[in-house]
């Protein structure tokens, strides 16, 4: 009989070594041979800096972006999510090692009236073990690993995320900035050119609408340079967050985009995100940890086995010897009915890994998007660029024309009108043209995955 039980603990001995978790194979997802958007040059593989910041060759920047990946409070929550999961992997394997607890007592008995009593010490420990028929233990803990993973992931995508965040933002500003120089300029131009029609008013050359155009045209000029000092300021205080600083203790140096180097940056092939993105391999790994949840649930239909072993130690104080004992014993469980509870959580499993698979390919095309928008704004906004510095050099020409045509009184003032506020567009959609070029520079570099390599 003992060699019967002793070959059936051996079978399940054996069985310790199977695993219910099916074998994981990436998704499918198509993947383009070329950005469409992309300047047209044969590319292999394209390596970016994990600093690309730099590239644009701003100290400030450097500085700013540097800080806020100490400071900023999102990544600093995200490591303690991170944190969080490695004890819960820790947690998950903790059953595939054994569990030994101890107790002790003492116990006073007072055998007789005229006597003294009796102290005895009482001790045991206790070993348990649950042998992993099946692997739902190590189900559990390759599950719980690969949320680990995924975690960290998520962390690196916040990174990158901030590091855009943080560089599209200080451009913003200084764009804002220019943009407010320029409106300032514009403003002391129609005040200048108010005061001469002013003059020419009361002199009998010009007319009371021409003042009052003008007093319109100054008063707008003002506005306009309220609105930008309200869009400078949310600008500051928003990238004043990003760096985890009190808006109130913050206003960064740089005053224009000049001197700022517009980087190349030469993507490689849209199969190459899959391992550049942490975003995806966030996503990944989330469906990995959903294929040893569904071995987890598999296992749940069979048999458990559990191995105990007790030591009893008993000793009196007095003159008794002491006394120990062992007791070893296995108990084998079986579930038969459960009420449906078994198979809903192998569907829900299921379902989860297929909502898993669509969320991963959805992941990817969003990358495959976010690269194609930051490729097309870089090339149009370039485009626009070129032109609209032309247009500025054109516009300023028939700007100082005209004032002197006006004074000479060669022409109305309605002309003067029209190239005054042709200067004053075509400046302000030339610096925003030029935001748009380092914006779309920033968001091609999130959008490869800035350089990310997994350590």
């Amino acid at each position: 009989m003992m060699r019967i039980k002793q070959g059936i603990l051996g079978v399940f001995l054996l069985l310790a070594g199977c695993s219910l978790v099916p074998d994981y194979q990436r998704p499918a997802a198509a993947a383009p041979e070329a950005w469409k958007n992309q300047a047209p040059k044969p590319t292999a593989v394209a390596t970016i800096s994990p600093d690309w910041w730099t590239l644009f060759g701003s100290a400030e920047l450097d500085r700013l972006m540097n800080e806020a990946l100490v400071n900023n409070r999102d990544l600093t929550a995200a490591i303690q999510r991170i944190d969080q999961f490695r004890a819960l992997a820790k947690i998950a394997g903790a059953p595939l090692l054994p569990a030994v607890g101890a107790i002790g007592r003492h116990i006073y008995t007072d055998s007789t009236r005229a006597g003294p009593g009796q102290n005895t010490l009482e001790g045991q420990w206790n070993l348990s073990y649950e042998v992993d028929l099946w692997g739902r233990l190590r189900a559990g803990r390759d599950s719980a690993r690969a949320q680990l993973d995924s975690s960290r992931f998520s962390y690196d995508a916040l990174r990158l995320t901030v590091m855009g965040d943080v560089a599209q933002s200080y451009f913003t500003l200084l764009g804002l900035r220019d943009r407010r120089r320029i409106a300032l300029d514009n403003l002391k131009n129609i005040s200048d050119v108010l005061d001469i029609i002013a003059s020419r008013f009361e002199a009998g050359s010009a007319t009371a609408l021409d003042v009052a155009q003008q007093q319109t045209e100054r008063a707008n000029a003002a506005a306009a340079v309220a609105r930008l000092d309200q869009d400078i300021a949310q600008a500051e205080n928003a990238l004043a967050v990003l760096l985890g600083r009190p808006p109130q203790q913050f206003e960064p140096r740089g005053q224009s985009l000049q001197g700022i180097q517009i980087p190349g940056v030469d993507p490689a092939r849209p199969a190459a995100l899959f391992e550049q993105r942490p975003d995806i391999r966030s996503a990944e790994a989330e469906l990995i940890a959903a294929h040893a949840d569904i071995g987890v649930a598999r296992a749940a239909f069979y048999p458990k086995l559990e191995l105990n072993a007790d030591n009893i130690f008993t000793a009196a104080l007095m003159s008794q010897p002491a006394g120990i004992g062992v007791a070893l014993a296995s108990s084998l469980t079986q579930p038969i009915f459960q009420g449906g509870r078994l198979e809903g959580e192998l569907e829900r499993t299921k379902a989860r890994r297929g909502e898993l698979v669509e969320i991963y390919r959805q992941t990817i095309l969003t990358a495959y998007r976010e690269v194609e928008d930051a490729l097309a704004l870089g090339r149009q906004a370039a485009r626009r660029r070129e032109d609209l510095l032309l247009s500025v050099d054109s516009a300023r020409q028939a700007y100082e024309l005209g004032l002197e045509r006006y004074l000479a009184g060669a022409t109305d003032y309605q002309t003067l009108l029209n190239v005054q506020r042709s200067l004053l567009n075509a400046q302000d959609s030339e610096v925003q043209a030029h935001t748009d070029v380092l914006t779309a520079s920033v968001l091609l570099y999130k959008a490869l995955g800035g350089g990310w390599r997994r350590l």
